[in-house]
């Protein structure tokens, strides 16, 4: 009687642990299929107002057409990504709580800082690069350079008297900087700010010789504040047809563009991402999208999340080298 007993008790355990996940299987193809069910935050781990943030509201409105529920931007900057990068990192992974990322935010940050809490790959599941931007070397042009070579020449003769700005250890613009300073075996120091804005505007007043920015500074370009030496990338940019490539110019290894793009909490079910990431691509493959991003001089892309894993684990090798040999770190 008693080994009968038991050997129901054990079907009935096994059988409830079939049922449970059953009902585990059915509950999360309901959750995916009725997602999103409400509005969904996009972390963008920087301030307002920046190229980054910028991007992230256009994403965030053609989402919100796409998907039917309303995508609220929520900027939490600090640590050069890394408070913003985390909070999304530990959030629920159920597609309510993704993050706006970039290859400085998501891969330059827990490499140059061991204590930064997060592995791209480990702690998020990568949905889509949106999209894809070069930047430019640029000087004031108060101060009489006129192209890349000048600039080179002239950092030869005075070792370490020249320097660069940027917008802290690790931001792209320290990273790009300390490429070039590799590539051309150059003494130039980097005095780092704490944004790009203040980084620009040490430039403006000529307190220092060079600095990496974006096409959305144009105006400054256009007015001629700040004159361009050369752009990263493989191809010119349609809006400075003149100023060359570094490669064009002998300068190796400067093919780098800087990717932002979508990624969503570990464990985030599969069909959940999969439901984000066509969405993505809708909204950045789409004529209004590529109208809004146009003055960002950024080039939309709209990546599978199997592409995205490949294109951070390429960028995580070379940075890793960079940050052998360079300095991307205090």
């Amino acid at each position: 009687m008693y080994k009968v007993a038991s050997r129901f008790n054990g079907l009935s355990v096994l059988g409830k642990l079939l049922l449970s996940a059953i009902a585990g299987t059915v509950a999360l193809s309901a959750s995916a299929e009725d997602y999103p069910s409400r509005p969904i935050t996009l972390v963008v781990p920087f301030s307002a107002g920046g190229s980054t943030d910028i991007q992230a509201r256009i994403v965030a409105k053609g989402l919100t057409e796409k998907l039917h529920q309303t995508v609220i931007v929520e900027n939490k900057p600090g640590a050069a990504g890394e408070i913003g990068a985390n909070f999304v990192a530990h959030a629920n992974p159920d597609g309510y709580t993704i993050l706006f990322a970039s290859i400085s935010s998501l891969v330059v940050e827990p490499i140059v800082n061991r204590q930064a809490g997060f592995d791209p790959l480990k702690n998020f599941a990568p949905v889509s690069i949106a999209t894809d931007m070069p930047f430019l070397m640029v000087v004031n042009c108060d101060k009489g350079v006129k192209d890349l070579n000048q600039l080179i020449s002239g950092a030869k003769a005075k070792p370490g008297v020249l320097n660069y700005s940027s917008w802290g250890y690790g931001s792209a613009g320290n990273l790009l900087a300390e490429m070039f300073k590799l590539s051309t075996n150059l003494d130039i120091a980097h005095i780092p700010f704490k944004g790009e804005s203040p980084a620009l505007m040490s430039l403006l007043a000529g307190d220092v010789t060079t600095m990496f920015t974006t096409p959305v500074n144009m105006p400054y370009i256009t007015s001629h504040r700040i004159c361009p030496l050369a752009v990263t990338g493989a191809q010119r940019l349609t809006k400075l047809p003149d100023v060359k490539t570094f490669s064009e110019q002998g300068v190796k290894g400067m093919d780098l563009n800087i990717w932002f793009g979508i990624v969503a909490p570990a464990k985030t079910p599969a069909p959940i991402v999969a439901k984000l990431q066509s969405a993505v691509v809708d909204v950045v493959k789409s004529p209004a999208f590529t109208r809004a991003i146009d003055p960002l001089g950024v080039t939309a892309v709209g990546s599978t999340p199997a592409a995205f894993v490949t294109r951070i684990q390429s960028d995580q090798a070379l940075i890793t080298s960079i940050n052998e040999h360079g300095h991307i770190k205090e």
